[in-house]
């Protein structure tokens, strides 16, 4: 009798133990295919930066990255017309096309070839203007367990990385846009930070002080006017049940 239950005891830790391996080979596998195509896409800006080393020299700096970063644009939407950007944020490894489907589930696990990918894409709310012509622009990305995506967004929640870091680029067909990060905080998903356009100046910058003031960090930022425009990058973060992070960016560029 004692041999039988050593027999079964056995039997359910090989089976427990096959359960562990093939979750953990599942696991790697897709952690491997969302690396690998991180590694197709900045091979896609290399090629491009490579080509554009050598343009005119009396352009500034901005102007150079401007027409880099259109390039790069029109090559990954020339792939897949659902490319309305691309995100770069200095200081990180967050350099990736933003999509935008028919809804806000899609490229939740697609990459930009439309295939599989548990890191999915970024991307842009289903409901937001292409143009980021709203007043609010919200790209959403996977918080994950390598550094993909939007992992790297928990470092804005450090005081000194998130004042050092405050600068991103938006690029799209048509050029180049700077934002200013202004605000960064945790939240529930359910919260009201992604009111994408108010019915007047007055109420934008009521709503922009709002989610200024929610910010867990410090950072210097001018005061909001009734032109000014916003982009919100959105991810899940684990403080609790169903939060989000939200980290918000004022568009500087041609003040």
């Amino acid at each position: 009798m004692k041999d039988k239950i050593i027999k079964v005891i056995q039997i359910i830790l090989v089976i427990i133990i096959i359960a562990c391996v093939g979750y953990i080979g599942k696991k790697l596998y897709r952690a491997y295919t969302t690396k690998s195509n991180q590694k197709q896409i900045k091979q896609i800006v290399d090629d491009v930066s490579i080509d554009y080393e050598s343009k005119d020299q009396n352009l500034s700096d901005f102007e150079k990255k401007e027409l880099k970063y259109k390039a790069i644009v029109k090559k990954l939407h020339d792939q897949n017309s659902d490319v309305v950007g691309f995100l770069e944020i200095p200081g990180t490894y967050v350099s990736y096309p933003i999509m935008q489907g028919e809804d806000n589930e899609f490229y939740l696990d697609k990459g930009v070839d439309k295939e599989y990918d548990e890191g999915g894409s970024v991307f842009m709310d289903y409901k937001n203007d292409r143009e980021f012509l709203d007043d609010n622009t919200v790209l959403y990305g996977h918080h994950m367990w390598i550094d993909a995506m939007f992992t790297a967004l928990d470092d804005y929640r450090d005081q000194e990385f998130a004042q050092n870091h405050t600068t991103l680029y938006v690029a799209t067909l048509d050029g180049l846009t700077e934002y200013k990060v202004f605000s960064v905080y945790g939240v529930p998903s359910d919260y009201d930070y992604r009111t994408m356009n108010l019915p007047t100046g007055e109420e934008k910058i009521q709503y922009f002080n709002k989610l200024k003031d929610n910010s867990e960090v410090s950072i210097d930022i001018r005061d909001f006017n009734a032109n000014d425009r916003i982009l919100t990058l959105s991810t899940c973060q684990y403080d609790y049940e169903d939060q989000r992070l939200a980290v918000h960016a004022l568009r500087v560029t041609n003040e």
